[in-house]
C-alpha cells in the first residue's frame, strides 16, 4: 500500500470548509466533506478525507477538531487492497530526525463494533525524506497484512512489534495485539531503524499521520471515530 500524498501535503490548503455516534455523523459537526481529498485545517493539523485509490467507494469525513473527528466509509465487500485513509496529519519541513528529542502520538479510536466483513487497520503513517520513505505503526488490525517480509521483532516501551520491510523505503511496525487506546512512540521506532542501519543517520521528518487504512467495510456504510488524538514533539 503506497499513497501519493504529495499533492495535498506541501500546500496544506483546505479544499472545502464546511459526537460520538458510531452509526452516523453527528448532527452539527464543525466541518464535514465527501470530497475525495477534502481537508480541514485546525490547530496546526489537517483532517483529511484521503480517498487515494481510484476505485474507492463513498466516504464522508467529519470533525469538531483535530482531536475529535471521524468518517463514514462504504468500501466493497471482499476487497483487500487499501482504498482510503481518513486521517489527521501534521507537516514538518524535513526536520532531521536526529535533532528530535521527542515524537509520539496518543489516540483513542473506534472502528465499527461489528467486524464482519471489515478489512482495515488503525495506524500512524510517517513520511520521511520529502515523502520518499514511509514508516507505519499499526495498533488495531482487522484483516490487513503489511507489505514485504518480517525482518525482526522489537519491544518499544513495553509494547511488542513485528517489523516488516518492503525494499528500502517502506517499513511497518505491527503491534502484536489490538488496542484502541494508547501511545505510539514514533521517535523510538525511527531510531530503531536508524540503529539497525535500515534508515540513514541523516533521514528527515516530513509528515506524521494517524488514521484508518480501509480496504473493505463489507459493502456497508461503517463508522470510524477518533475520540482523542494528540501529538507531542520536541527538538
Amino acid at each position: 500500500m503506497r499513497r501519493a500524498l504529495v499533492a495535498l501535503l506541501a500546500a496544506a490548503a483546505a479544499f472545502m470548509a464546511a459526537g460520538p455516534a458510531f452509526a452516523s455523523i453527528p448532527a452539527h459537526p464543525k466541518w464535514r466533506s465527501s470530497d475525495p481529498f477534502g481537508s480541514w485545517n485546525n490547530g496546526g493539523y489537517i483532517v483529511y478525507n484521503n480517498e487515494w485509490n481510484g476505485d474507492h467507494g463513498p466516504q464522508t469525513i467529519w470533525a469538531n477538531s483535530y482531536k475529535y473527528w471521524g468518517a463514514v466509509s462504504t468500501q466493497k465487500a471482499g476487497n483487500t487492497a487499501v482504498e482510503t485513509y481518513p486521517c489527521v496529519q501534521k507537516n514538518y519541513s524535513n526536520v532531521p530526525v536526529k535533532s528530535l528529542k521527542l515524537l509520539r502520538t496518543g489516540f483513542t479510536e473506534y472502528m465499527p463494533s461489528n467486524k464482519s466483513g471489515l478489512d482495515a487497520e488503525a495506524a500512524n503513517d510517517i513520511w520521511l525524506n520529502n515523502y520518499n520513505i514511509e514508516v507505519m505503526i499499526w495498533v488495531d488490525n482487522h484483516g490487513q497484512r503489511p507489505a514485504g517480509n518480517v525482518v525482526n521483532h522489537v519491544t518499544i516501551y513495553g509494547q511488542h512489534f513485528t517489523v516488516w520491510r518492503s525494499g528500502s523505503d517502506y517499513f511497518t511496525f505491527a503491534l502484536n495485539h489490538n488496542e484502541n487506546k494508547g501511545v505510539t512512540h514514533i521517535l523510538a521506532s525511527l531510531n530503531w531503524l536508524i540503529n539497525h542501519h535500515m534508515l540513514a543517520d541523516n533521514v528527515t521528518l516530513t509528515q506524521v499521520n494517524f488514521g484508518w487504512e480501509i480496504a473493505s467495510t463489507g459493502g456497508q456504510a461503517r463508522s470510524f471515530m477518533m475520540k482523542n488524538f494528540w501529538l507531542r514533539d520536541q527538538r
